[in-house]
């Protein structure tokens, strides 16, 4: 049994929104990292996984030994193989930097990871990470070497003009994996991908991210509609689940999760924060709770399907 992780009890900082008696604007979780690739440098310095860390990934990117279901019995849908774990950390350019080069890289966080039937692999993150062709690295990248091969590219954005009028307004991003032998920082101990089949009376949700790591919270509402700030002066709309958890720059794309049967199970992925109460004070159980938008799995699959129509996920029941 894999169970849900706990929140650190000490209080958190997050990024804001602005708030009254319904949420109605959002900004977007997005992390500009200012980047200098190290000149003169042509091999990498980057560390390998440890074994420890190599076998903690082998064991959650395959299904576990759970009896298949039927489509009307499966609570969950598993991921044949998973080359990233949930929680995975990245990083996106719109080129490919130079040696020496000063640049600003977006941070993210990814939710999840899967294949299609055509084994081609792909990772689920929030749509304002990036444009389409938007190159992938690992955050651990730090020379030239390391910025000549990525292990991605953006082959859709939600929040850039690829939605057509099933997926307008829903803040997806789905990369197309083409490195699965890189290293990629995990925060904390990778969980296994299970993707909650039509979850509902949802109560406490939990989010993994980037910057904050593990929080927890309570459900608040479904299907808010909110403004997402996106490059310079520009916003989008979109719609999106609301919980008191905390979050801040960098999570966005991050799983957030709740228990099914003692197993932490992907409910959505991380949008953003409110506006309006940067700099405060974050944990769980405060009485004038900050909030944080997902979007919800029935949101996320509606992208998938779009995009990736033959994903290969194996229904279970948990």
């Amino acid at each position: 049994m894999q169970p849900v992780p706990q929140p650190q009890p000490a209080p958190r900082k997050r990024t804001g929104l602005q708030t009254g008696g319904w949420i109605t604007v959002i900004v977007a979780t997005l992390a500009l990292v200012a980047v200098v690739v190290w000149l003169g440098l042509n091999a990498s310095q980057v560390p390998t996984a440890t074994v420890e860390e190599r076998e903690a990934l082998e064991q959650v990117q395959t299904p576990k030994d759970a009896p298949p279901a039927a489509e009307g019995e499966s609570n969950v849908l598993v991921p044949a193989f998973a080359p990233w774990a949930p929680g995975t950390k990245i990083q996106s350019t719109d080129h490919y930097p130079s040696p020496g080069e000063h640049f600003t890289a977006q941070s993210c966080t990814s939710a999840f990871s899967f294949t299609g039937a055509n084994g081609r692999a792909y990772a689920v993150t929030a749509g304002h990470c990036g444009r389409t062709g938007d190159l992938v690295w690992p955050t651990n990248a730090a020379t030239a070497y390391d910025y000549t091969r990525e292990v991605g590219k953006f082959i859709y954005s939600g929040m850039y003009g690829d939605a057509d009028e099933a997926t307008k307004g829903i803040d997806i991003g789905i990369v197309e994996i083409t490195d699965r032998e890189r290293t990629m920082d995990v925060i904390g101990k990778p969980i296994p991908t299970g993707i909650a089949n039509h979850p509902h009376d949802l109560e406490r949700v939990c989010k993994t991210g980037a910057t904050t790591g593990y929080t927890c919270g309570e459900f608040v509402a479904t299907q808010r509609v909110q403004i997402v700030n996106l490059d310079g002066d520009a916003e989008a709309q979109t719609e999106g689940d609301i919980a008191s958890v905390c979050a801040a720059s960098g999570d966005s794309g991050g799983p957030v999760f709740t228990e099914i049967n003692g197993r932490a199970t992907v409910v959505g992925v991380v949008s953003g924060t409110e506006a309006g109460r940067a700099g405060e004070e974050c944990f769980e159980g405060m009485d004038d709770p900050l909030l944080m938008s997902y979007s919800n799995i029935e949101q996320v699959m509606t992208v998938i399907n779009r995009v990736v129509p033959d994903a290969d996920l194996v229904p279970q029941r948990w």
